[in-house]
């Protein structure tokens, strides 16, 4: 029997790793990690390995299925791919000339391939960019503050192979799985010191020369400690700070008050280790850093805690240098694609985003409405009547803060139709009118997110998808036909890649081109192997020298975020549920939870299903310290319930010193689905999913981004009984 080798590019997560797959007809029997992939360099995880499971399970949803009983009863009807787009279309077609497209609500989960595209949907419709998204408590948290102070739309630029002093984040080995071997390489060979500031004990941090194990939500005291002992020291770079940054002065004046005594009475970190770590960052130069979402992404000062960071970035410039931050240049979105105008008006009243009033900076940075404001609307229908909701790759009951409020919205008499498009019939697609099957990396040829350090890397399928399991750009294309099809011209979906990469690269390939060559240079990737491109006027569009900030400088001080009307300076705000701002809450609840670590074998809620996958994590766990452990009279894998003003829920204990006496942490996935093959059951959203225990609303978020709490808030926990 023939096997069919192909090279393509694991999407199973954000670090898009280069795979090897091996089928025969149509099976696939072994994946392997790209050795030849300029990026991943063979790196691998079990995740994607165990991709052939997928592909080949019975559960899959394989074809659009139609309710034909009371919403959630699980009644379902066969349909083809026709009448459910004309499902779609009229009801669309229908909700929009009744009460307006700001009507209709399209929610993406974590990018599976579709962003652009999605967003150009939206656009049809008659809708502005994401229309709904966690972008509050994802993505755009960690590139707003690198936006609004280093002038960069990019997540991270961390060099790590070339750095003396490496900083890591909230950030654990799975989101950089193939920076990992480089980073431990250079400490080998070269005397790099790592540096790996977490609330927990990650992997990461047992190969780090200093852990610093900070309070939940306290990232940015803990960087304003730091720049205090960098500025009293004179460990920076005057010339750089004089030429190349504004605000200095009222930045310096600022973290007086933040000596390494207060910053550990706040933060936890011993004070001979803020200054230990500050000498590092600021003496063993070049240093670079790696913030992913833990630092300020999901806390009640996300913003502030996020600029704070970036603050310390641009104070241990220079930057864009080889083993400091390293800018990459090119749009995030392009609006051709998305078919966004420059020029539109995000607080305009035609914008109709939920929450553009109240938060304005999520209405300008993250362009979509406030997800529990978009979900109260549905039972409140105020602003406006929310009467179709349309989830792709978003499992909308174990992704958003309160799912209680998620629950009501998705039962609402109001809302007249739900369509989903997942792998499974996930707790929110169970809720669904209209079910929609979908493809997963292994069985496309399209990925967005297609540059990897500016360099293009195809991805063709490797084996044909089950059923009538379709592609999100398919689903997009011949969604968008139905709608407006001068808005879609393409034949299909290699029309739009070979497109996508002209408008966006400037590459004119052919199909057999783009699959043949595998790694294509971009102009941004040649580009982006200059160094200082800020002294070369190459990260502003009118070619000047500067950052693309308003100053053209690094902004200690935004004079953005003062156009907002909100603090110029990253000012810490203590978390808004803590033992400290909270001491009444803290009596009945006197931990602090943080919440959605990365597990190796899941992405999110997903893959709790797969065998391969699951053994590793059989059962939902939070993690605890010994101490608090003892007091409350709970041993290793005891039941627990762990419970905050909001609700409860239920894990296995797993007693480690990872965790600090006062916290608790429990892991990303709710294990909704039951494992067949290792006779383990699935769990209900309401008994397992941490975001019960999330507050949603209010007063409870970051003011200025509507960021959730996820990982900094309070909670109790005890033994369950047998």
């Amino acid at each position: 029997m023939e096997t069919k080798r192909t090279r393509t590019v694991c999407t199973g997560c954000h670090q898009r790793c280069g795979a090897i797959v091996y089928s025969e007809e149509n099976r696939i029997v072994r994946i392997e990690g790209d050795p030849n992939n300029p990026v991943s360099k063979g790196a691998f995880c079990g995740s994607g390995v165990t991709q052939r499971f997928i592909h080949e399970d019975k559960n899959r949803v394989t074809h659009p299925l139609k309710r034909i009983g009371k919403r959630g009863e699980g009644k379902w009807e066969q349909i083809s791919w026709d009448e459910a787009l004309d499902m779609l279309a009229s009801n669309v077609k229908r909700i929009r000339e009744a009460y307006g497209p700001e009507s209709i609500i399209v929610s993406q989960g974590t990018s599976r391939t579709s962003n652009d595209w999605g967003q150009r949907l939206k656009s049809t419709i008659g809708n502005k960019g994401w229309s709904l998204s966690p972008l509050h408590v994802c993505l755009i948290p960690n590139i707003m503050p690198h936006a609004l102070t280093l002038g960069a739309g990019q997540m991270q630029g961390a060099d790590v192979a070339h750095a003396k002093t490496i900083v890591l984040w909230g950030i654990s080995p799975i989101v950089m799985l193939s920076e990992v071997k480089e980073m431990l390489r250079n400490r080998d060979e070269n005397g790099a010191k790592i540096i790996a500031i977490d609330p927990r004990f990650n992997d990461l941090a047992m190969e780090a020369d200093l852990f610093l194990q900070v309070r939940p939500g306290t990232d940015g005291a803990l960087a304003l400690g730091l720049m205090h002992v960098i500025i009293e020291e004179c460990l920076y770079d005057k010339e750089f700070i004089a030429n190349w940054t504004y605000g200095f002065d009222e930045l310096a004046q600022m973290v007086e008050e933040w000596t390494p005594e207060k910053t550990e009475e706040v933060t936890w970190v011993p004070a001979e280790k803020i200054v230990e770590a500050a000498r590092m960052m600021g003496g063993e130069k070049p240093t670079t850093f790696y913030p992913m979402l833990g630092p300020g992404c999901m806390h009640s000062n996300a913003v502030q805690s996020g600029r704070a960071l970036t603050c310390l970035v641009g104070l241990c410039g220079p930057v864009d240098v080889a083993g400091g931050f390293m800018f990459a240049p090119g749009p995030i979105s392009n609006p051709e694609l998305t078919l966004i105008p420059a020029d539109w008006n995000f607080n305009a009243p035609e914008a109709k985003l939920i929450g553009s009033q109240k938060y304005p900076a999520f209405a300008a940075f993250g362009n979509s409405n406030v997800p529990y404001d978009t979900f109260d609307a549905v039972v409140t229908e105020e602003p406006w009547p929310i009467k179709m909701m349309v989830f792709v790759a978003n499992d909308a009951l174990n992704c958003y803060e309160a799912p209680q409020k998620v629950a009501e919205a998705l039962t609402s008499p109001n809302l007249e139709f739900i369509a989903v498009k997942d792998f499974y019939l996930t707790p929110t697609a169970q809720l669904a009118d209209l079910v929609l099957p979908s493809c997963d990396w292994s069985e496309r040829d399209t990925i967005d997110e297609e540059t990897f350090k500016g360099r293009l890397i195809s991805s063709p399928r490797a084996v044909d998808p089950p059923g009538e399991c379709w592609d999100d750009w398919k689903f997009y294309l011949e969604w968008g036909k139905r709608l407006d099809p001068e808005l879609w011209p393409w034949d299909d979906e290699k029309d739009m890649v070979l497109w996508r990469i002209k408008t966006y690269h400037g590459l004119d390939l052919t199909w057999d081109e783009y699959v043949d060559k595998e790694y294509i240079d971009t102009p941004a990737s040649l580009s982006g192997r200059e160094f200082k491109k800020y002294e070369k006027g190459m990260l502003r569009p009118d070619g000047q020298p500067g950052f693309m900030t308003p100053s053209g400088r690094i902004e200690f001080y935004s004079t953005t975020m003062t156009a907002f009307g909100y603090e110029p300076l990253p000012v810490y705000h203590e978390p808004k549920e803590s033992p400290y701002s909270q001491p009444e809450t803290a009596k009945d609840f006197p931990l602090i939870l943080t919440t959605g670590f990365r597990l190796y074998s899941f992405f999110h809620s997903a893959w709790t299903n797969v065998p391969g996958q699951r053994e590793l994590y059989p059962y939902p766990f939070v993690v605890i310290n010994p101490e608090d452990a003892a007091q409350a009279g709970i041993v290793e894998g005891d039941w627990t319930e762990i419970s905050s003003p909001r609700g409860a829920i239920k894990a296995k204990a797993q007693v480690s010193l990872e965790v600090a006496p006062g916290v608790v942490a429990l892991p990303r996935p709710g294990w909704r689905s039951s494992c067949d093959e290792l006779n383990l059951p699935g769990y209900d959203w309401k008994d397992v999913c941490i975001n019960n225990l999330i507050p949603g609303g209010g007063d409870t978020t970051d003011p200025s981004f509507a960021t959730a709490p996820m990982r900094s808030t309070l909670c109790a926990i005890k033994k369950m009984e047998a």
